[in-house]
């Protein structure tokens, strides 16, 4: 089976060896003309990343065991976490492309999809290099274009999407190798250690992101700072409504939303939506109903709980975060990774029925209805 895929981030890339790997010819189309660039992410996996792949001293630069949760009065609950490892996203990006091509794989850079027309069954993609445009056949197109997905926008499955503006910097900063996490900062913030001096800062929030950045820079960098990179991007926020298939065109990563919403992380479900799209495509299976089937569930938790922390008072974090310094609750925090949140909460609420009591006013009651199962 012929297969383009557009975008060469984790999403393409492993797709593209997955597919290749199962006997098929499939092509990568790359609009930057450098893999891996410009870096968009903060970069740090979950303990669940070992499931998905080995980690690999070719992209891992870091590896923390600890992290700090900050409320508004300063406080913060310090606890043990299982390894996270800090990625070079241009190092990963190109190692999973690097196991594409091994796998005969080829990429196309400076390339950019346009749309797509249908003859019969097959796609005819319009691609446009270097002022040109060329057409290409297919029997499968795949969007691994990101959160403004070309591809989406082009088979009429991107529909109304919403946004969280990043705005990261990687900085010098001597640390101690502590993850710190902000959650009544914009959406959110957070501190990512590199190594031991220099770290990845950034703010997440739907409006004034840099004028939050900016104070909490100032805050934790000191009034000047040197920047060795500008890492700011969009973030997508999970859609439960969303399609991602449309007859032999499909969507994975960012692109089809697949976003944990409280914390930003996609890589993962980058990933783990690659490997569902394969062995669909493989098998003739129903991508749209394989992929609700096995992340649906986790992702929309993940945005249910976002939309109630919007919601929280300083008094709420402060408590909150008071609530989880205790030893059973650190316990949790540190068995628990996040991509599984449904298990962490079940959890909490068994553990601490009457915090779920305090804090149920805030719950989004009226998503349930709006959203299709």
């Amino acid at each position: 089976m012929e297969i383009n895929i557009i975008g060469a981030g984790p999403g393409g890339s492993y797709t593209a060896y997955l597919l290749a790997k199962k006997g098929h010819s499939v092509k990568v189309f790359e609009k930057s003309n450098t893999i891996g660039k410009p870096i968009q992410c903060t970069g740090i996996l979950s303990d669940y990343f070992p499931k998905l792949m080995k980690p690999n001293n070719k992209f891992v630069l870091n590896i923390v065991k600890k992290t700090r949760i900050y409320s508004p009065n300063n406080k913060y609950v310090e606890t043990r976490i299982k390894d996270n490892f800090v990625i070079c996203r241009n190092k990963f990006d190109n190692y999973l492309a690097d196991l594409a091509k091994k796998q005969g794989v080829k990429y196309y850079l400076d390339h950019s999809f346009k749309s797509f027309d249908k003859k019969n069954d097959q796609i005819i993609i319009k691609i446009t290099n270097k002022g040109g445009e060329k057409t290409i056949e297919s029997d499968v197109l795949v969007g691994a274009d990101g959160p403004l997905s070309p591809v989406a926008k082009a088979a009429d499955l991107y529909k109304n999407r919403k946004f969280l503006i990043g705005t990261q910097i990687e900085a010098k900063l001597k640390n101690k190798n502590i993850v710190e996490f902000y959650p009544y900062l914009g959406s959110y913030a957070w501190i990512v250690p590199v190594n031991k001096n220099k770290v990845r800062i950034g703010v997440a929030s739907y409006k004034d992101s840099k004028k939050i950045f900016d104070s909490f820079t100032r805050e934790k960098l000191g009034k000047t700072w040197k920047t060795i990179e500008n890492q700011s991007g969009i973030i997508p926020i999970f859609d439960p409504n969303i399609r991602v298939q449309k007859d032999n065109i499909y969507l994975v990563g960012d692109a089809a939303t697949f976003n944990k919403t409280t914390s930003g992380g996609g890589i993962n479900q980058s990933l783990i939506s690659a490997e569902i799209l394969a062995e669909s495509i493989d098998n003739n299976k129903n991508y749209q109903g394989e992929w609700k089937k096995k992340m649906f569930n986790k992702l929309y938790v993940h945005m249910l709980a976002h939309k109630m922390m919007e919601r929280f008072t300083k008094q709420d974090w402060n408590y909150l975060i008071k609530v989880f310094s205790k030893k059973d609750m650190k316990k949790l925090l540190y068995e628990e990774n996040r991509d599984n949140i449904v298990k962490m909460m079940i959890k909490i609420i068994s553990n601490k029925p009457r915090l779920v009591v305090k804090y149920l006013k805030y719950f989004p009651f009226s998503e349930l209805k709006n959203y299709k199962f």
